[in-house]
């Protein structure tokens, strides 16, 4: 069988079962098996393919049929440009949370830019020429698989991220991708900000096989560190999160490849969806510098209760909604008041 004949049997078999995109994903999944990419399919697309490789490619088309996502086979996704490791313990990352890191990025390299300026302004050239510029301390809340937090690394000059997650096995995850994408990051394990007043902080370059348990995939977790001792950061210049914030009612009512092999912590967000919200607003001016800001990824319907929140709370600015390119609600940042 030709190689494209293969890719088209295996495009219907996919669309058979209700795949969305079953034609990129059986191209996909022959770069995947073949470990190589879409030119390389192109150019060999009229050659034969061997037996074994047609046993192998219908296998990995038979699992995607059945719904498990093309990231869990694969075991990748792309993000920011970078390349993140993923599995069943965490969100996969979405092409509509790079909206969050492009505009908290953008956000941060003005900050910098405008502080280094003021400085400069006021102490004269031979301090601008010397001075070293401001680092900032930046918190990825409800990291998961730590896409957001190393992004927000690798792109922006002189920041500390620290990234806290409820589960242990999304930090080990998270720990893999800032090792894999070479990002100096602090871990802290707990529930939303007890991770930083007392959480359990993971060592990134320990020894996995140390540990003494394991996550779901057989993946060894990390050691905690140091038990209980929370963030090495209190307060910080920036709070960025993708908290879970689908209805619970909606959850049924997700593609069959979320609800039953995306982690339900990451999703559930309550009766009306809005119950991680109530608490990180609550709590998050307690953990931001003076005019520190609240970066958070929302539905597409909630903006307008989002302010209202926020607004109530007189605690921060007047929170400016940004939107995807569809015109829906995505991202919603404002900052904590500083002292009249």
């Amino acid at each position: 069988m030709k190689t494209r004949v293969l890719i088209k049997e295996g495009e219907y078999r996919l669309s058979k079962a209700g795949v969305m995109d079953a034609r990129i994903d059986s191209e996909e999944l022959y770069c995947f098996l073949k470990g190589c990419d879409r030119v390389v399919l192109f150019l060999n697309k009229e050659q034969e393919a061997d037996k074994g490789t047609e046993e192998a490619y219908f296998k990995l088309i038979d699992t995607r049929a059945a719904r498990v996502p093309l990231q869990h086979i694969t075991g990748t996704q792309e993000f920011m440009g970078f390349e993140f490791k993923v599995s069943p313990e965490v969100l996969i990352p979405r092409q509509e949370t790079e909206i969050l890191v492009t505009e908290a990025a953008r956000t941060l390299i003005d900050e910098r830019k405008s502080a280094v300026h003021a400085k400069a302004q006021k102490r004269g050239k031979l301090f601008r020429m010397f001075s070293s510029p401001p680092e900032y301390d930046v918190l990825d809340l409800c990291c998961g698989s730590g896409a957001i937090g190393v992004s927000l690394a690798k792109i922006c000059e002189d920041i500390s991220v620290t990234a806290s997650d409820v589960s242990k096995e999304a930090l080990a995850m998270a720990g893999e991708n800032a090792r894999k994408n070479r990002a100096d990051i602090d871990f802290v394990c707990g529930d939303l900000f007890a991770a930083v007043k007392s959480g359990d902080q993971m060592d990134p370059k320990a020894d996995p096989s140390g540990s003494s348990g394991s996550d779901s995939s057989g993946r060894p977790l990390w050691p905690a560190k140091l038990q209980g001792k929370g963030s090495r950061v209190q307060r910080f210049d920036m709070i960025v999160s993708n908290p879970p914030y689908i209805k619970r009612s909606s959850i049924a009512m997700l593609q069959e490849e979320v609800k039953s092999h995306e982690p339900m912590l990451a999703l559930d967000g309550g009766e009306d969806g809005l119950d991680y919200y109530r608490r990180i607003i609550a709590d998050a001016h307690d953990y931001l510098k003076s005019g520190g800001w609240l970066f958070m990824e929302i539905g597409f319907d909630q903006g307008e209760a989002l302010r209202k929140m926020i607004m109530e709370t007189d605690r921060y600015s007047v929170p400016e909604i940004i939107h995807d390119l569809a015109g829906r609600d995505r991202v919603v940042k404002c900052r904590k008041k500083k002292p009249e």
